[in-house]
């Protein structure tokens, strides 16, 4: 049977098998009995129960292609329960019309209503408006009232919109009393909303529907707006906000609310960036921006909502800065960004999701919520070495690479302390970088970077880690980089060729990336590991930049020279070719000594750069004693490199 056929008959089996669990479910035992058609029996025996029949089986014993799988149930006689039928249904039919829409619709517009009678009664003056008030509060709660009567007699979702729409209702009441009639305070209005929505909340953790949350989280959060503030209050407003978005905040985590949770960060730091706290007292601002972002950061990252990680890391951090900018002691900055902090560290410690903790997964919600965590980690640091200048910035400009060090340390303790926590070891080694950067503009940042490559060297052979050597590429990649890009600009034209200071450092990185190259090639081979290898990779580069380094240094020595201008050139010349020659020449016969071939290549590739050399510029500017100097030495290294092949062979 084919593959096709086979998908087929699964399929049959996953609906027939679906409806099964739908039958049991089913609240009524005769509403199942009138919706299915029971399986007939023969004659004499018991009843049977719905069970799935085997295929029947052909002579040899096997199952016959056609009846492979489950049997069509109008054949069987299976019981296919009428409720099954809803896999047939569209996404908007008549009954989704019917139950949620005209829902939606009439509880919008009963909303409107109690509204609009709230402004008609105010404008044609039928009723005094306390009594406005009271009324659309007594309303509300009836409305309420009865869709909790409705939700407990099997519509859930009924009895859930009229709870919704009594709410809303007593919200209108109370801010009408407060901002259109004015009988009732700000403070105790608030105090009021805050009442309705906690209740809300309530109703809705007790029912577990996470629409009511959201909208509790929406009236309780936003109330100072509705209902309006007082200059004199701001403090008492933080502390409001604060304890309804824990109250509604572990609501939203105790039963799982992605939408709700995002609702109560957005709420939570939206009010804090639309001014209303801009008078705050700065302790206050610091304890709001602290609680919010590290208690919503760990709920995101926990429950991997990228909506509530992103607002309250964001959030956090935007409060911590306005805080900040009205404070007159900056410590609590630095403490404040810790704490935010600490739910980014723990993730990356417990989850091993941030890169390069461990391979990348194949789903890609699981990959997107892998890159939001690295986000995250690697984006803190930054933010921790900004808060880290506020509390000292004379002292922080005075030594620029110190606040990247401060950073780096507490990074590298726990990125070295285990293997497994190399996340933390590669922001450690980015800020020994910055670091370096920061503190020295010019051969000095070199050099740091220098013995920081040798340092991680050591430490990977002394700790038996293998990651280390990477640290110590690239630190090493990045001081060839400021050497060259940085450096040699700003080189002094006067500055004496091979051993001036630019020519050392440039040594020392040569012999650096040659030990580095021993080094791990050495570790390598005693562990026989497959992984990425950095040690070909470091040969070839002290190869390139020795064969670079030397072509430049003795253009620039002849160019220094006493000699006349032409002769000089001539004379460059002729050396460069001779040390092209000779450098081909060196690695033919490392690569024969110790039987490496990628030298012996290497060796050709730089013979025949200095063959097309000397064609087509040494023998045609040269005069002839300068032509016959770099014709005899090419020359001569070509018989004795083809000698030693005649004599040996290739080597292996």
């Amino acid at each position: 049977m084919s593959d096709d056929d086979r998908l087929s008959r699964l399929e049959h089996r996953l609906e027939v098998l679906e409806g099964l669990v739908r039958q049991l479910l089913a609240q009524a035992a005769e509403a199942r009995a009138s919706d299915v058609t029971t399986v007939p029996r023969v004659r004499g025996s018991a009843p049977q129960e719905p069970h799935l029949v085997p295929p029947p089986q052909t002579p040899s014993g096997t199952p016959s292609g056609s009846e492979i799988g489950m049997a069509p149930a109008r054949d069987a006689g299976y019981p296919i329960p009428a409720a099954s039928r809803e896999f047939r249904t569209p996404l908007v039919s008549e009954q989704w019309l019917g139950q949620r829409g005209l829902l939606a619709v009439g509880v919008i517009f009963v909303i409107l209503a109690a509204g609009y009678l709230l402004k008609l009664s105010f404008d044609r003056g039928w009723v005094s408006p306390v009594v406005r008030c009271i009324g659309g509060t007594i309303i509300g709660a009836a409305v309420a009232l009865l869709g909790w009567r409705l939700h407990g007699r099997g519509t859930r979702t009924y009895g859930a919109a009229l709870i919704g729409c009594g709410a809303a209702i007593v919200y209108l009441a109370v801010w009408a009393a407060a901002r259109l009639y004015q009988f009732l305070a700000p403070t105790p209005a608030i105090g009021a909303l805050a009442l309705v929505s906690l209740s809300l909340a309530a109703i809705a953790l007790a029912i577990d529907v996470q629409a009511l949350g959201a909208a509790a989280a929406l009236g309780a959060l936003f109330a100072p707006v509705l209902v309006g503030r007082e200059t004199g209050s701001v403090n008492l407003l933080l502390v409001y906000l604060g304890a309804m978005a824990a109250a509604l905040g572990w609501v939203a985590a105790y039963r799982r609310w992605r939408i709700a949770a995002s609702v109560i960060a957005l709420a939570y730091f939206g009010v804090a960036s639309s001014g209303i706290v801009k008078a705050a007292d700065p302790a206050g601002l610091y304890l709001y921006a602290i609680l919010g972002g590290a208690l919503g950061l760990y709920v995101g990252l926990r429950e991997r909502w990228a909506e509530t990680r992103l607002l309250s890391f964001g959030g956090g951090w935007s409060v911590l800065a306005a805080a900040n900018d009205i404070a007159t002691s900056r410590w609590p900055t630095l403490l404040g960004g810790v704490v935010i902090t600490a739910p980014v560290w723990w993730r990356a410690l417990t989850a091993g999701a941030v890169w390069p903790g461990r391979p990348s997964p194949v789903d890609r919600s699981e990959r997107s919520a892998a890159l939001g965590e690295s986000f995250y980690f690697f984006a803190s640091p930054i933010l921790l070495g900004w808060a880290l200048y506020q509390v000292a910035p004379r002292t922080f400009d005075a030594d620029r690479g110190l606040a990247p060090l401060l950073v780096a340390v507490p990074y590298l303790m726990v990125g070295l302390s285990r293997a497994g926590r190399l996340p933390f070891a590669v922001v450690g080694a980015v800020a020994l970088v910055v670091a370096a950067f920061r503190q020295w503009p010019g051969l000095e940042a070199t050099w740091a970077l220098l013995v920081g490559a040798g340092l991680w060297a050591m430490l990977d052979r002394s700790l038996g880690r293998f990651d280390g050597r990477w640290y110590a590429v690239g630190t090493l990649t990045v001081a060839l980089w400021h050497l060259l890009v940085y450096d040699l600009p700003s080189r002094p034209s006067t500055e004496a060729a091979f051993v001036g200071a630019w020519a050392g450092s440039l040594w020392w990185a040569i012999v650096t990336g040659a030990v580095l190259a021993t080094i791990f090639s050495d570790q390598e081979a005693s562990v026989g590991s497959r992984e990425a290898r950095p040690g070909p990779i470091l040969w070839v580069l002290a190869g390139v930049l020795l064969l670079g380094g030397v072509t430049g240094e003795l253009t620039r020595a002849f160019r220094l020279s006493e000699l006349a201008r032409s002769t000089a050139d001539l004379a460059g010349g002729l050396s460069v070719s001779a040390w092209w020659i000779c450098f081909a020449a060196g690695c033919f016969f490392a690569g024969f000594r110790r039987g490496v071939q990628p030298l012996r290549i290497a060796g050709f590739l730089v013979a025949g750069l200095a063959l097309l050399k000397v064609v087509f510029v040494d023998l045609s500017e040269l005069d002839a004693l300068y032509r016959v100097g770099s014709a005899f030495i090419l020359g001569v290294v070509s018989l004795a490199v083809a000698y030693a092949y005649h004599r040996t062979g290739v080597p292996e």
